[in-house]
């Protein structure tokens, strides 16, 4: 009884003592264990998923500007934050904006009229002809047929000024051969003053592809202003010859070109202009904050495009570009990069900064904004590693481009030796006449000296086209790169030696650069 007693004794005194809260520290991981996490983060299904959003149909392929482009920017972002990443945009925001002019056909002032004996008569737009491009809103005047090709030699005198050069070009069933003889037409009749273009479409061409031509030329582009294209479909032509009683068979069946033929009597009056409008598109950047009170000031810069080509075959069943290898493979590494090092419980020496750029597509524009109007001051960037189009291909292998360039290339080496577990083959340039080393974002770096680098599993049949979709990358290859891409940038942040260019590597690329420009 005793005993018992003792203890009800012993209960009451803990019940009526203030109760005493022990708080546990979390056990600190240690530095391996850490990496270990960190790598396990990045993972196959979060590529899925990242991916398929990305490339899905709703962001309508990303092109350079659009509201998918903005809907992809505002996801990274949203990641950023989420991800506890330090804004390292303009303005305290993870957004830096860029100019960007498009200009676009002026459908509201389109118009075909032909002038010929007292009597007018209009082409209809869309069915009969469609217009690419333009200077002036308006023409008027005569019309001169050059034959089947405008040699810049043939273009002297004063025939083709100011009046509308018609061409009908050789039948050829390769688009890009047919545009290019209509390229360079285009600069042979610009440079003879002549005010417009027309060219005569081949007899097989159906409304259908009038107005699928109509509907791409409509779209907005950032094309540099020139002369007003009219293609015209080959019956309408016809009749534009008769009004000036020339026999179109005889003049086009000609076996090499004739001198300028004037539609005599025969007057046109076109239209074509253009409008423009200034937006500004996207780039995105967030930073893990380095942890060194002095090298913190230092950067590694991770960057991939954000952007991709849009709607690429208007009018057909499948008409959207998704982009999913280019380059929505690289801004999901970006973002899978960013998860594991902001999860560090100790970030890297340097400051990391994750930065998706747009108008890749359209000449490597977004960044080249940010080379010349960097975040953080240029010269404290020590390296550039660049990622596009990592998902597809050879499962075991990448292509690193610039490896030989600094010492970026043998400490990728180095690392990679170490992980063998990644089972991956860092492999040099594969295809030097492709000229990668000037088609991917990284080259604005190099172009101001930055050590720079560029890892790229290579184009394949789907590139950009509509099929290169998410079900087709190798969900295993993208994470594989992606942690051994985390394991050499953790090496390089925490380095205390900034990378260094080989002075051999610099002057080849110094070379390079003068070729760009």
């Amino acid at each position: 009884m005793r005993v018992y007693l003792i203890g009800l004794i012993a209960v009451a005194a803990a019940c009526a003592a203030p109760v005493q809260q022990v708080r546990v520290q979390p056990a600190v991981p240690t530095a391996s264990a850490a990496l270990a996490s960190a790598v396990e983060s990045i993972r196959p299904q979060d590529f899925y998923a990242r991916i398929g959003f990305l490339a899905s149909d709703a962001l309508e392929g990303r092109d350079t500007p659009s509201p998918g482009l903005e809907a992809a920017a505002a996801y990274i972002a949203s990641e950023f934050y989420r991800m506890g990443l330090q804004p390292a945009g303009e303005d305290g925001t993870y957004f830096q904006r860029w100019p960007y002019v498009t200009r676009a056909l002026d459908v509201a002032g389109v118009r075909f009229n032909v002038q010929s004996g007292g009597q007018s008569r209009s082409l209809a737009y869309r069915s009969d002809y469609y217009v690419a491009g333009g200077q002036r809103a308006s023409f008027e005047g005569g019309m001169v047929f050059a034959g089947r090709e405008i040699p810049a030699a043939d273009m002297r005198g004063n025939t083709m000024r100011d009046r509308a050069v018609i061409l009908v070009p050789s039948g050829t069933d390769d688009p890009r051969t047919r545009a290019q003889a209509i390229t360079r037409a285009r600069a042979a009749a610009d440079s003879a003053g002549a005010a417009a273009l027309i060219i005569v479409m081949p007899p097989s061409t159906t409304t259908q592809q009038i107005a699928q031509g109509a509907t791409a030329a409509e779209r907005a582009s950032r094309g540099v202003p020139s002369m007003p294209v009219f293609y015209v479909r080959d019956d309408a032509a016809r009749s534009l010859f008769q009004s000036a009683n020339l026999d179109f068979i005889a003049l086009t069946g000609a076996a090499s070109a004739r001198p300028p033929v004037p539609l005599a009597g025969v007057t046109a009056q076109l239209g074509g202009g253009i409008t423009e409008t200034e937006h500004r598109p996207p780039n995105v950047a967030g930073m893990v904050r380095g942890s060194d009170p002095v090298l913190r000031d230092t950067y590694l810069v991770f960057s991939a495009h954000i952007d991709h080509t849009g709607i690429c075959a208007p009018g057909t069943a499948d008409p959207i570009c998704n982009g999913a290898d280019d380059d929505a493979s690289g801004t999901s590494a970006i973002m899978e990069l960013a998860e594991a090092f902001a999860m560090l419980p100790v970030a890297p020496k340097r400051s990391i900064i994750f930065l998706g750029v747009s108008g890749e597509e359209k000449g490597l524009l977004g960044s080249s904004y940010y080379a010349d109007n960097p975040t953080v001051p240029i010269e404290s960037i020590i390296a550039n590693i660049n990622m596009d189009m990592i998902g597809r291909n050879n499962p075991d292998s990448v292509v690193v481009i610039g490896k030989d360039y600094s010492t970026l290339g043998p400490l990728l080496e180095q690392v990679n030796a170490r992980h063998p577990e990644l089972g991956m083959t860092t492999s040099d340039d594969l295809w030097p006449e492709q000229r990668f080393f000037f088609r991917s974002d990284h080259f604005n770096f190099a172009r101001r000296e930055v050590p720079s680098i560029f890892f790229f599993t290579g184009v394949h049949e789907d590139y950009h086209r509509p099929s290169d979709t998410v079900d087709k990358i190798d969900l295993d290859k993208i994470t594989r790169i992606t942690r051994l891409v985390f394991h050499y940038g953790n090496e390089i942040a925490n380095a205390d030696q900034a990378p260094q260019w080989d002075p051999a590597g610099l002057e080849e690329v110094r070379r390079l650069v003068s070729q760009r420009q």
